[in-house]
């Protein structure tokens, strides 16, 4: 869960949760705490397509390396 003594932040978005799961696990490896928010998920008929995007968070102070990583790792 998000921690609360410090801002945390949209590094990026994803259509599915597993996405953004891989996601946080390469920013974690990488030494930046990462969270899946899935508040607003909702599947349309199963098919794993969300209506909203899943967001993955990481701390203010992370956002710059975050989305270089994220940016590096994209296929």
């Amino acid at each position: 869960m998000a921690d609360n003594t410090q801002q945390w932040v949209v590094a990026a978005e994803y259509d599915t949760a597993p996405e953004a799961c891989i996601a946080a696990g390469m920013l974690e490896a990488n030494g930046i705490p990462a969270h899946v928010d899935y508040q607003n998920m909702t599947t349309i008929y199963g098919a794993g397509a969300t209506w909203a995007p899943v967001k993955l968070l990481v701390r203010a102070a992370d956002a710059r390396k975050a989305a270089g990583l994220l940016n590096d790792h994209r296929d």
